[in-house]
């Protein structure tokens, strides 16, 4: 869908820890499948020069794949958030699907240091998502 430079909202000042007149990366993917969407992939990283938000071919770039480019030499670390959530009228009409429809979130932050590099938000409809996960009891 494409990506810009914006100004953070108040709830990206709190996860990427970015000043209110910072600029922050907002870079949006929708994911189809036979040329129907499924899932809508929604990307903010905060502005640092030298990052690429675009490649030449414009295909999907994952979120760690744009993140590396800023920080090669320390390992990132990843908290993740799986909420099955009502969706709001920006991203039914994406997902083409009714307002309130039930969708799978997957909510993503990406640390180093513990300092936030970049956060994520992922729409997915509910009949492509399955989560499964092992248990080890001592």
């Amino acid at each position: 869908m494409g990506s810009e430079i914006i100004k953070p909202t108040i709830d990206l000042v709190y996860h990427l820890r970015v000043a209110p007149n910072a600029r922050v990366v907002y870079v949006r993917w929708v994911l189809l499948y036979e040329e129907k969407p499924i899932a809508y992939d929604i990307q903010y990283i905060p502005y640092f020069p030298g990052i690429t938000v675009w490649n030449d071919n414009f295909e999907y770039t994952s979120f760690s794949e744009i993140l590396s480019q800023k920080n090669k030499l320390f390992q990132m670390q990843g908290r993740m958030n799986v909420t099955a959530m009502n969706c709001d009228r920006e991203v039914a009409e994406i997902l083409k699907i009714p307002d309130e429809t039930p969708v799978m979130q997957i909510t993503q932050k990406i640390l180093d240091d513990n300092e936030p590099m970049g956060f994520r938000q992922l729409f997915i409809k509910c009949e492509w998502c399955c989560v499964r996960g092992t248990s080890y009891q001592e």
